[in-house]
């Protein structure tokens, strides 16, 4: 017979669930979007879904604080538990970042023959966040501590890809004469490349939480080979 305290924790589950599945889906409409940013309607999916992560992220966090004043979980199930809180965190947050790279390509024009190759940068920057947050859900959901170590050792293609781009955005238009949209698009895509590496970020916060839970140890600020940074 289920008990009362593991129906809680299911419906915790459930809920996480669904809230991962909610921001992976933010990602693939945001690169939608900077595929064809003409389609208004990925922008009401996009403002549409961060409702309900907001919602989700605080129905989840009631749902920590409940099951631990109700069940006075020990050991594994506290660490379950206190695991799920920090990646619901993590979450939201990617949610608010890809809210804050949607609005940044609405104002954005990657066609104007300068900027092209910006926007192959940053449609490569968006997969690589993509894949670093599935495979960090996927880790923390399915337990592959092995999964989790490899997003955080990719998390350095994103820091590389922001370098570049900040480098490229100098080097490229410095002592040049720019137009109004010159000057949105140099400060559209700096925050773009930005939010997009915090996003890289935040899917390794979600990898070390995965290995918190899977192997009891907190590895956050140290490499990944255990020595301190």
């Amino acid at each position: 017979m289920t008990t009362i305290k593991a129906k809680y924790l299911n419906k915790l589950m459930d809920d996480f669930q669904l809230l991962s599945e909610l921001v992976l889906k933010q990602l693939s409409t945001a690169s939608a979007i900077i595929k064809d940013k003409r389609d208004e309607s990925f922008y009401e999916i996009v403002e549409r879904n961060e409702l309900l992560i907001d919602s989700l992220e605080v129905k989840i966090r009631e749902e920590v604080i409940n099951s631990i004043i109700f069940f006075g979980p020990k050991a594994a199930d506290l660490r379950m538990i206190i695991s799920y809180h920090d990646m619901t965190i993590y979450l939201e947050r990617i949610g608010d970042l890809i809210l804050n790279v949607v609005h940044f390509i609405q104002k954005v024009d990657l066609e104007l023959n300068v900027f092209k190759e910006f926007g192959d940068l940053l449609k490569t920057m968006l997969k690589f966040a993509q894949e670093m947050v599935q495979n960090a859900v996927y880790s923390f959901t399915c337990g592959d501590n092995t999964m989790a170590r490899n997003t955080i050792l990719f998390d350095e293609k994103l820091d590389k890809l922001l370098h570049q781009i900040t480098i490229k955005l100098h080097v490229s238009f410095v002592g040049v004469p720019l137009s109004e949209q010159d000057l949105i698009n140099i400060t559209s895509i700096n925050s773009i490349s930005y939010n997009l590496e915090r996003i890289g970020d935040n899917a390794t916060n979600i990898a070390e939480a995965a290995i918190y839970l899977i192997e009891g140890k907190d590895i956050r600020h140290k490499k990944i080979n255990g020595e301190d940074e």
